[in-house]
């Protein structure tokens, strides 16, 4: 019977497709009558404007973010249970709450920042508008549940692409939410950590998106880890030294962010600067590393992860000394580079840990008519045991 190069074989792990669609659709409908009722409840004898202080906006955007957040840890949990990720067995149970934690946290504040977002844009469009308690309850049941159908799709099928992907948009849409909101107009005369210097629900959430985004980093530090090493394992060159050393090095990016969140400028700003400097640092000895040791690396990613480096080079030279734009604009074209960089660089390394010659889109169905046994035997692991 055929084998992949490593002796693994396919087998589906976890639940199937119409039970992930069925569980999501369950906790939507729970969802929406859940927050379509304290909704309701809270707005008795008021009319509310659809965002801004006090607003269904912000009812909504609790209620979502906290369906979003459960949906996607009780997904989680449930797959892992049913066999999906078993590698994660083998990290220390800290690690594998702290990551479910982080994932979980950064789910809801997502959810919850879309949610303030679409508000606040819908006032917009209907200026003066005040919705009664039964129409709050069916807006804020509806944005509760479209969030928690898709936390819990998420929490599902985790990869490494997905979570990086996450932790894109817990940044862009944490700063974004910040820059609208801040009081100081002329905050990007400075740099961005000035949005985190300021009072109020501007500074908080860029300082928080900024923790959130390192804790999600720190978590996706061991799928990459395990990406790299299946990919190793393919080419009959594991080096378990290797994965620890390329999983620790994506962490300390992590904690090098949530570090800077945790500690605004104004308040110390040789710890902010040494973390944010930290960062670069590190993704520096990381993108090295990378490409000298993990054997056959795509030709592809050193090429653009050259490009990256030499842009952030420039990015600084046109700050200084040429003096193109000030530290924000650095800021800028850095974090853009570097989580383009990011993005690219997990979905290589996914990619990467495929084994070669066999396409991972293939069905069960497919795989069964390949001559390949669905379940395992003997003992063998399977390549779903690993992902």
């Amino acid at each position: 019977m055929p084998r992949t190069p490593q002796g693994w074989r396919f087998r589906p792990a976890g639940s199937g497709s119409a039970a992930i669609e069925s569980r999501a659709t369950q906790l939507a409908v729970g969802a929406f009558v859940v927050a379509a009722i304290l909704t309701t409840l809270l707005m008795l004898g008021r009319r509310l404007p659809l965002a801004g202080e006090g607003s269904l906006g912000n009812i909504a955007a609790w209620c979502a973010g906290a369906g979003a957040g459960l949906a996607y840890l009780l997904a989680h949990l449930v797959e892992t249970k049913r066999g999906l990720h078993r590698w994660r067995g083998e990290l220390p149970r800290a690690k594998r709450i702290f990551d479910a934690f982080a994932l979980t946290l950064a789910t809801g504040m997502l959810a919850y920042l879309a949610i303030m977002a679409i508000a606040r844009l819908f006032q917009l469009g209907f200026q003066g508008l005040t919705v009664d308690p039964v129409g709050g309850g069916v807006l804020a049941g509806a944005a509760a549940a479209a969030m928690t159908y898709i936390g819990a799709l998420v929490g599902s099928r985790v990869t490494s692409e997905s979570i990086a992907l996450l932790a894109t948009l817990q940044l862009f849409t944490g700063t974004m939410a910040s820059m609208v909101s801040s009081p100081d107009a002329s905050w990007w005369q400075l740099h961005f950590s000035q949005l985190g210097n300021e009072a109020g629900q501007s500074g908080y959430r860029f300082n928080v998106s900024l923790i959130i985004t390192g804790f999600v980093l720190i978590a996706l530090s061991n799928y990459i880890g395990n990406d790299v090493r299946r990919g190793l394992v393919a080419r009959d060159a594991d080096d378990p030294k290797l994965v620890r050393l390329l999983s620790w090095l994506f962490a300390a990016i992590g904690i090098c962010m949530a570090i800077a969140g945790a500690v605004p400028d104004a308040e110390n700003i040789v710890v902010h600067v040494g973390a944010a400097s930290g960062m670069l640092v590190v993704f520096a000895v990381l993108v090295f590393v990378s490409l000298r040791r993990i054997v056959d690396v795509p030709r592809e990613l050193a090429v653009f992860s050259l490009i990256v480096v030499v842009g952030i080079v420039v990015a600084v030279l046109l700050w200084v000394p040429f003096g193109y734009y000030n530290l924000t604009g650095t800021e800028f074209m850095a974090a853009s580079l570097l989580f383009a960089w990011l993005t690219v660089y997990v979905r290589t390394l996914a990619a990467y840990a495929e084994p070669r010659g066999i396409a991972p889109s293939a069905s069960g169905l497919d795989r069964g008519m390949a001559g390949v046994p669905a379940a395992p035997t003997n003992g063998e692991r399977t390549a779903e045991d690993d992902r």
